[in-house]
């Protein structure tokens, strides 16, 4: 949908003093070779600042947690290291930061994610973007703004099935105002949505042990 709607697998509002805003989260320094693309111009996840940025580039495994190691361990930071899935994650705590990388090989190439929060910061509970039904929570909230694009992705846990789950949110979004685009919302595992410049688009998993997760993700803006 736009650039800063990014995997979920990174998978808002906020209260800090003083105001921080993106630009003030320091990235790693990275290796010749490596370039960092911003996500969007400010993110935050759970109500706390982040600042995300996708990497790519050529360089060597050895050379890159070698930059790594030394930019964490400059500013006194404990760098450690971890697997999650195909990807090598490397994380740097150096108060009030917490600084990770998420990357893994393809081809000659690094491909991953950069990403900086702060330790420190007082986050506001974040705000659903539907009412949430019974027997339902939200498990995450990523808010982005890029430009005049405002975007805003929830992950929900419930112990509702898929369609009792889906009918619940339905009829939260038409008490909303939001009207269903009926050709984009055919089958049960998918609903899309819009209203006055805005686009909802809700998808529905199984949960392995019972119930149901939905990954909602709301837009405004062009």
């Amino acid at each position: 949908m736009h650039r800063q709607i990014y995997s979920l697998a990174l998978l808002g509002g906020l209260l800090l003093c003083p105001p921080l805003w993106a630009a003030d989260l320091p990235f790693w320094q990275l290796p010749e070779g490596l370039r960092s693309t911003p996500i969007a111009d400010e993110m935050w996840l759970n109500g706390v600042p982040i600042r995300i940025a996708l990497l790519s580039g050529v360089v060597s495994e050895a050379a890159f947690r070698d930059a790594a190691e030394r930019s964490c361990e400059a500013g006194g930071g404990r760098f450690g290291e971890n697997q999650l899935g195909a990807k090598t994650v490397w994380s740097c705590i150096r108060e009030p930061y917490s600084q990770t990388i998420q990357w893994q090989r393809e081809g000659a190439h690094i491909q991953g994610e950069i990403s900086t929060l702060r330790l420190d910061a007082t986050p506001l509970p974040p705000q659903p973007v539907l009412p949430t039904p019974a027997l339902t929570q939200m498990v995450s909230n990523m808010e982005s703004r890029d430009g005049s694009i405002k975007s805003q992705v929830q992950l929900l846990q419930s112990g509702l099935n898929i369609p009792q789950l889906r009918a619940a949110l339905l009829r939260e979004a038409r008490a909303s105002g939001w009207k269903i685009d009926t050709a984009l919302s055919a089958t049960l595992q998918r609903m899309s949505l819009q209203k006055r410049g805005q686009l909802l688009d809700i998808a529905f998993s199984p949960q392995p042990m019972g119930g149901s997760r939905a990954v909602v993700i709301w837009q405004e803006g062009r």
